[in-house]
């Protein structure tokens, strides 16, 4: 989003690209106090199902985790498309 904001800003002008950041913050406080809200208005007898799968979500995130991780060795020894061999 900051790398479009500054594209922005060299094409348009600062007062556009400032005007986009100040929505984009607004956006996102407006969102974050919105989590918070309903996070904080949810009963313990919603939370208790989700507290008794954090083993499992923790498990598999791990493997995502090391999946992700090989991907990144794997390609690091891929030739580019794009800069080449």
């Amino acid at each position: 989003m900051l790398a479009g904001l500054a594209v922005q800003s060299l094409i348009v002008g600062q007062a556009a690209t400032v005007a986009a950041f100040g929505a984009a913050a607004v956006v996102f406080v407006v969102l974050l106090v919105a989590a918070s809200l309903t996070v904080a208005s949810i009963s313990a007898a919603t939370l208790l199902p989700m507290r008794m799968t954090g083993p499992a979500v923790k498990r598999w995130s791990g493997f995502v985790l090391v999946a992700v991780g090989a991907w990144f060795v794997v390609i690091a020894f891929l030739p580019s498309p794009i800069f080449g061999a």
